[in-house]
């Protein structure tokens, strides 16, 4: 089974990258909190399905992906918190 993790990590990624930019109107019949909360938690479950992964060239591009995209997504956050307290 940990040899499919990091597959499963990367299609969570494309997946959160799907919905979060391609084609956000699908999250729209969701109320706004769902929808933030089912990217966040896309995007944390894959990086946690890639650090349980098993060794190889993919689970180094899954966990720098992932990595990348949770760095970001807490400079926006940081970022937010600063505009909105003035």
């Amino acid at each position: 089974m940990r040899k499919y993790l990091s597959m499963i990590s990367l299609l969570m990624i494309i997946a959160f990258i799907v919905f979060g930019f391609i084609i956000p109107q699908a999250l729209h019949p969701l109320p706004d909190s769902w929808d933030i909360l089912i990217l966040i938690s896309m995007l944390i479950v894959s990086f946690f399905t890639a650090i349980f992964s098993v060794k190889g060239r993919l689970k180094t591009i899954t966990v720098l992906l992932s990595s990348l995209l949770i760095l970001s997504l807490l400079i926006v956050t940081i970022r937010g918190f600063i505009i909105m307290t003035g």
